[in-house]
């Protein structure tokens, strides 16, 4: 199914005793889930990884800002995961494979830059550490562990028109029926934050 494609992971006891057990989009000390990924980061196969709750695949999940204003994407048929058609992500990024490096965390590194080229055309003016989404509700999220980055941008558009609609917003709370899983926990967080 996904062509002998090898996957970061990481033990997910691991990940649950960083996060203290708790679920949600989760502070961790950016340390500690860097460390996580440096020592006990390894590499297997995708078909096994997507059924085994005793790993977690490693996903950059970049939120994009430009001034006041996220950008949200709105995904079409087109897009591979059918279990996400037509729902909304305020995150880009994805799997770490071994053609971003051979070391975990300089794998997860240059994926996660990879991750944002792919999808977006963008100008990075920063990047900043926001959290761990542990999210257990469901085999396939039980199965992923995100970190979390909001990047300030200056955005000059979509890489993949036929895989997403862009939609610009100030208040991604407007679009959260119709968001993915990942994205309804990052948008409660966000508002946390900015209480």
């Amino acid at each position: 199914m996904y062509e002998n494609e090898k996957v970061l992971v990481v033990p997910t006891e691991d990940v649950e005793r960083l996060c203290n057990k708790r679920h949600g989009l989760i502070f961790v000390n950016e340390y500690d889930i860097i460390s996580l990924i440096e020592n006990k980061g390894f590499f297997v196969d995708r078909n096994s990884a997507e059924t085994d709750e005793t790993i977690r695949q490693v996903i950059p999940y970049i939120v994009l800002r430009e001034e006041n204003k996220f950008l949200l994407f709105k995904r079409t048929s087109k897009q591979g995961e059918k279990r996400l058609h037509n729902q909304i992500t305020i995150g880009v990024g994805g799997h770490i494979n071994t053609d971003d490096s051979l070391e975990p965390l300089e794998a997860f590194k240059n994926g996660l830059i990879r991750e944002i080229n792919e999808e977006v055309d963008v100008d990075i003016k920063s990047l900043n550490y926001v959290g761990v989404i542990n999210v257990v509700d469901t085999p396939v999220s039980r199965v992923h562990v995100g970190i979390c980055y909001v990047a300030d941008v200056k955005y000059k558009g979509l890489k993949e028109k036929d895989k997403f609609i862009e939609l610009f917003t100030e208040n991604p709370r407007e679009y959260f029926e119709e968001m993915e899983g990942w994205s309804k926990t990052v948008v409660q967080s966000l508002e946390l934050m900015q209480k």
